[in-house]
């Protein structure tokens, strides 16, 4: 079982899986998240980074970008924290699913 560990740990972490995201309300538009959800495969390992209440600091985009992240958006809205996880895994498992 993973103990928790702080965002620099994560990042670290994330690195062993295939993809990573980030949903992030300055991210581009839908159809680029589109794009980086067909890339991605049945089978692989997932990693989505949801940020906290107010959101990430730019800092903490750029460490994740640099950490191969990918920069998806959820919509239009901005999502409280513990919806974010739950459309983001919701709009995963659809695209892998169909």
């Amino acid at each position: 079982m993973l103990q928790a560990m702080d965002y620099r740990d994560a990042l670290e972490y994330a690195k062993e899986l295939d993809v990573l995201l980030i949903p992030y309300e300055l991210a581009r538009g839908m159809e680029h998240t589109r794009r980086v959800l067909k890339s991605i495969l049945p089978g692989q390992s997932v990693g989505i980074f949801i940020g906290p209440e107010g959101g990430f600091e730019k800092e903490e985009i750029e460490r994740a970008r640099n950490a191969g992240a990918a920069e998806i958006t959820l919509g239009n809205r901005i999502l409280r924290t513990e919806t974010a996880g739950i459309a983001a895994l919701s709009i995963l498992m659809y695209h892998l699913e169909t």
